[in-house]
Formats: structure tokens, C-alpha cells, sequence
């Protein structure tokens, strides 16, 4: 009995040190989703945007490390209405993944909008622009939309969760520290 309350009284003030460090991590999130730009010209809908401050010190280190990073990108396009009666045209996640080859000191980025070829590069700066950047990415035939009809793009990015095997788990608690998630981005156009 005894023990069992000494180690509940361990594990409270183990969280109650290490939750305040954790939600100043946290806070120090900023990464966004900016300069959305819905092209309707076209035959089909298409959207460019960027995320910012994705990439925190952390990050680039285990990506030059050699661990593969993914951003995952959702896309969520409704008929806008009130709660009920919003219609669901789009929802589609996009995984763009990074990965540093140390031996040939190069950059092998996957993006779903380009799935048949591998890019790759030297330049960190450009790989990072790579995997933070949609430009026209077809989204829907524009004769799937009504004309006059008001429709909202929703927009999220978040870093997709790294599955280690339990004992790692322990060992690399502070990795989830350089996650990171945007919150949802909203654009509403009139088709």
C-alpha cells in the first residue's frame, strides 16, 4: 500500500514538473498556413499555400540525422450552410515526406501532387520549400460546383505522428516535443 501511494505521488510531481515545460514547448508553436490563393479560372478548382515556421531546430536535426519527417496536409471543401446542412464536396490528407540520404548528402522529397517522380536536391532550403509549399494542386472539377453557391476551404497541416515501438517510447519521450500542428485555415469563395 505504501508503494503504490509513493509511486502515485512520484508520477504527480513528475507531471506537474514536466507539464508546465511541455505547454511552453507547445506554446511555441507558430507554424500557420498562409497566402492561400484559390485559382477559379481554370476546368478544375485548384489551391496554392504555404505553411511557415514548420520547421523548428529539432527538426532539421533529425531530419539531417536521417530520420524521415512527413507533413501531413488536410483539405476539407464544403457547401457552406448552417451545421446541418453543410454538404461535404472534399476531404483529402496529403503526405509530403522528407527524407536525408547521408551517404550521397541529398534530399529525397515525395509529394502526392507529383506521384511520379522522386525530387531530390542538395540544398536544404529548397527541400524544406518543398514540403511546406502546395502550388496548383487540383482540388475539384468546377462542374461539380453551383453557380452563386457560397463554398469554404478548410486548411490544416500537422507533422504525422511517428509510430516507435514501446521501448523506444520511453527512450524518445521528448521527440513529440517538435511536433507540430496548425490550427484549421479557413477561406470561403463564391463559385
Amino acid at each position: 500500500m505504501k508503494t503504490r501511494l509513493a509511486f502515485i505521488f512520484l508520477c504527480g510531481i513528475c507531471t506537474a514538473i514536466l507539464l508546465p515545460f511541455s505547454a511552453s514547448v507547445a506554446g511555441k508553436n507558430e507554424a500557420d498556413i498562409v497566402d492561400i490563393y484559390l485559382n477559379r479560372e481554370k476546368k478544375n478548382i485548384e489551391v496554392s499555400f504555404r505553411i511557415q515556421n514548420c520547421f523548428t531546430p529539432k527538426m532539421e536535426e533529425a531530419i539531417l540525422s536521417g530520420v524521415e519527417t512527413t507533413f501531413r496536409i488536410l483539405l476539407v471543401m464544403e457547401k457552406d450552410g448552417f451545421l446541418f446542412f453543410r454538404r461535404k464536396l472534399l476531404n483529402i490528407a496529403l503526405e509530403h515526406t522528407i527524407k536525408y540520404d547521408r551517404l550521397n548528402s541529398q534530399f529525397h522529397v515525395v509529394l502526392p501532387e507529383h506521384p511520379d517522380k522522386l525530387l531530390t536536391t542538395a540544398d536544404f532550403g529548397e527541400a524544406k520549400k518543398w514540403m511546406s509549399s502546395i502550388d496548383d494542386l487540383p482540388l475539384i472539377p468546377a462542374w461539380r460546383l453551383e453557380n452563386d453557391t457560397e463554398y469554404k476551404l478548410r486548411l490544416k497541416a500537422e507533422l504525422s505522428k511517428v509510430h516507435l515501438p514501446l521501448f523506444f517510447r520511453y527512450i524518445f519521450y521528448f521527440v513529440s516535443l517538435w511536433d507540430f500542428e496548425t490550427g484549421w485555415r479557413a477561406t470561403t469563395f463564391k463559385f
